[in-house]
């Protein structure tokens, strides 16, 4: 039996990975292992594009798994491939399948939904449909029998510690610089009401460590470059998420990894552990009212929350925070409290999520008690409750567009805080001032600003600026421009240099140094920055934590050019001398030093500069 498994994936990232594929077909017999073929295909083809690769395998069964963001394009591609392939077994499973099975299988000819982790559940169904579609239930799944719907037992346990790996097998591939989707854990202890994390299994069930362990040589062995960690509470309990950071550390330190967790069970050795990783974590507050968390079952303690973001802070970890506007018991002006609370701790970054109401969850069961209106389909966002009007949702909208955008891609983290003093402001009010001031005094487009996304850095940048200089300007603060305009600039150029490519030194440098480097042309790296500032920067960056009235008392703007470059995970920022200055950029590939300093330095000195610049590989020889 050929058999396709396709993934249809929100846009191309290094998140694209069919990992729930690669699991399904890993747990398959070899025979069936053999004659399957994962696809990855992506909103933005035509359908044409996505069901002629989909043919391409001649299959006789196409898998789907069904998520919020693919659902309706899934039905619509399983109704045209019905149509071409009337005897095609088609069979979906995934969140919505679990969630919403009458909905689901309503919508489309499917053969069979199945439930719940699929790994047994499906490979009976295939093992059963090789004898034709069978007429008795089978665990995990439900059969679309001309007679109706026939259900199996609603779960089918799998056992994870027997598990193959669907990268070890080779069905996924890592790629050098990509990213991976991996799986250390199934299940979530917590049992928050908005949530299906936590549905059909009680606690969490590990993935054997031995497994974990040869997968990260894999991963480090290929040079995947990212690795986002598939564990909604990676550190409950405590030492599971110790035993976990401690095998990063011995097996692949050099890798960046992407982690959750749950602030109340941080403590000073899982944060010790942390600071020594190449890594981001992620907190799910949500929000900071007692009252909100508790009608979702989801209790913190902000005082616990601020003992240990200090934790992190003190072992330099880069964190950030999760919010969902919508929450019962919550409004629109609660929510603001929420945003100014979660900012005044310093996060990184901040992610905003409008409250969907996922079918098959507790809040969904609760939708009278709350007055609850939720759009039918996907992505079941809240329209309104009895805490909640239309407006107020539409207001946070914008108000997590504007995070998003000010704070997030514009790199805020560092001089926000100093922003707000200057400003006397509050965040939330500094956010919907700034999306007004966008939206009616630069014109831009209303869709354009709601759609964060589609912004690039740069235009951020450039926005920023404009605003901040506005700002000051209004509040007479004229003279405070160039500083804010220098911290702007330094931290948008240090986080692009964390995003771009490595500055690695030449393998041939000592070739390299024997040429004549004063009379031969060169040209200057692409993975180098050089970023004009008007007061010397790395002075201003030492008295960053002064306020801005005080730096302008005293430092004068006497101007600086600075290096930007990254070798390994650090960042290099140095300000250069006029020589290196000019060295760096005049070497265009068609200038020697020779001609770049036509006598205004001594030869010998010269010679000294470019012999550095080359070994560092800040100056390539021309092709």
């Amino acid at each position: 039996m050929n058999i396709v498994f396709c993934t249809l994936h929100v846009r191309r990232s290094p998140q694209a990975v069919a990992l729930a594929a690669g699991c399904l077909a890993a747990a398959l017999p070899d025979s069936l292992r053999q004659t399957s073929v994962l696809i990855d295909a992506f909103l933005e083809q035509p359908d044409e594009e996505i069901l002629a690769a989909i043919g391409v395998g001649e299959p006789h069964l196409v898998a789907f798994p069904v998520y919020v963001w693919n659902r309706q394009r899934v039905i619509s591609l399983a109704n045209q491939l019905h149509q071409l392939h009337p005897h095609l077994y088609l069979v979906a499973g995934g969140p919505e399948a679990t969630g919403d099975p009458v909905g689901l299988s309503a919508a489309a000819p499917w053969t069979a939904l199945v439930h719940g982790e699929g790994e047994a559940a499906l490979a009976g169904l295939l093992t059963a449909l090789a004898g034709g579609l069978p007429q008795q239930p089978l665990p995990g799944v439900t059969l679309m029998l001309e007679g109706g719907a026939l259900s199996g037992d609603s779960l089918c346990p799998f056992d994870l510690d027997s598990a193959p790996s669907p990268w070890l097998t080779g069905l996924l591939k890592p790629e050098p610089s990509g990213g991976v989707l991996w799986e250390v854990a199934r299940g979530c202890t917590f049992s928050c009401d908005y949530c299906f994390d936590g549905r059909g299994h009680v606690g969490v069930r590990p993935i054997d460590r031995q497994r974990l362990a040869s997968e990260l040589e894999l991963f480090s062995s290929t040079g995947v470059s990212q690795v986002w960690v598939l564990d909604s509470t990676f550190n409950y309990p405590p030492e599971r998420g110790i035993a976990l950071l401690e095998l990063l550390l011995d097996q692949a330190p050099q890798l960046h990894y992407h982690l959750e967790a749950k602030a109340d069970f941080l403590d000073r050795h899982t944060a010790s552990l942390l600071g020594e990783l190449n890594c981001s974590v992620q907190l799910g507050l949500q929000s900071i009212h007692e009252q909100v968390l508790r009608a979702v079952h989801r209790p913190l303690d902000l005082d616990i929350l601020t003992e240990k973001v200090h934790l992190l802070e003190a072992e330099g970890v880069v964190y950030g925070f999760d919010l969902i506007y919508g929450l019962p018991e919550d409004d629109y002006d609660g929510f603001r409290t929420s945003l100014d609370a979660a900012l005044s701790l310093g996060p990184n970054h901040v992610h905003i999520f409008p409250l969907a109401v996922l079918p098959g969850t507790r809040l969904a069961n609760k939708r009278d008690r709350y007055g609850i209106k939720a759009q039918p389909d996907p992505p079941y966002e809240l329209i309104s409750s009895v805490n909640w009007t239309v407006e107020e949702m539409g207001l946070c909208r914008r108000l997590a567009a504007a995070v998003d955008l000010f704070y997030n891609t514009g790199r805020a983290v560092a001089f926000f805080p100093a922003i707000l003093q200057v400003l006397e402001t509050t965040p939330s009010e500094l956010f919907e001032d700034f999306f007004e001031w966008a939206l009616q005094q630069q014109g831009i487009d209303y869709d354009s600003l709601m759609d964060p996304a589609s912004w690039a850095a740069d235009d951020v940048y450039r926005m920023l600026q404009g605003y901040l200089c506005q700002q000051l300007r209004a509040t007479g603060q004229d003279h405070l421009i160039s500083i804010f305009l220098d911290l702007l600039c330094y931290h948008f150029h240090y986080a692009e240099t964390v995003l771009g490519e490595e500055l690695v030194p030449p393998d041939d440098q000592n070739a390299l140094l024997q040429g004549n480097l004063w009379e031969s042309p060169w040209q200057r790296a692409r993975q180098c920055r050089l970023v004009p500032f008007t007061y010397e920067i790395l002075d201003l960056l030492e008295m960053e934590e002064m306020e801005a009235q005080e730096i302008v008392a005293l430092f004068r703007p006497v101007g600086s050019m600075a290096l930007f470059m990254r070798r390994n995970s650090e960042v290099i920022c140095e300000s250069l001398s006029e020589e290196m200055q000019s060295l760096l950029k005049n070497s265009n590939g068609s200038l020697s030093p020779k001609e770049i300093f036509a006598g205004s330095l001594p030869q010998a000195t010269g010679e000294e500069l470019v012999r550095f610049a080359v070994s560092e590989g800040l100056l390539q020889p021309v092709p």
